[in-house]
């Protein structure tokens, strides 16, 4: 299915066009203009979509190699310590390795940090911009 999406040519489906209708019904009332309410629309499509084509192409490559996600980590492992292990690399090698193999984690961390500048433009008066740097320092604290 993300493959079939785009955001280019988009294809006149009625499931998904409901799905975004939904998204922007759910933002009636918002203060938003028609052109940031279907910018949230379209972000949030994005979102779910990167996910899924990640989760897509680990079952394509499963499929064609008949190697699970646990056997090519298995099988990667020692090449990623040998390089981890030259130095090059800190942060990398500091980085604990389930954190990049929870997709679902990373899909949800994602949302959150979106969803936590966005809040942020809603909270904003009605016909002020609210630039990039300004959500990213309301949504940290600053």
């Amino acid at each position: 299915m993300p493959r079939v999406v785009s955001f280019t040519r988009p294809l006149l489906a009625l499931n998904t066009m409901a799905q975004t209708e939904w998204i922007l019904r759910a933002l009636d009332g918002s203060g938003l203009s028609a052109e940031v309410r279907m910018r949230e629309a379209l972000t949030l499509h994005s979102l779910v979509l990167t996910a899924a084509m990640s989760v897509a192409e680990e079952a394509e490559a499963e499929q064609c190699t008949g190697v699970t996600l646990d056997g090519w980590r298995s099988a990667a492992r020692a090449r990623a310590h040998e390089l981890l292990g030259t130095g090059r690399f800190p942060r990398l090698a500091a980085t604990p390795e389930a954190t990049t193999a929870d997709l679902d984690g990373l899909f949800e961390y994602g949302l959150a940090r979106h969803l936590d500048g966005f809040a942020v433009l809603l909270a904003a008066p009605a016909g002020r911009h609210v630039d990039t740097a300004e959500v990213r320092d309301r949504a940290s604290g600053i």
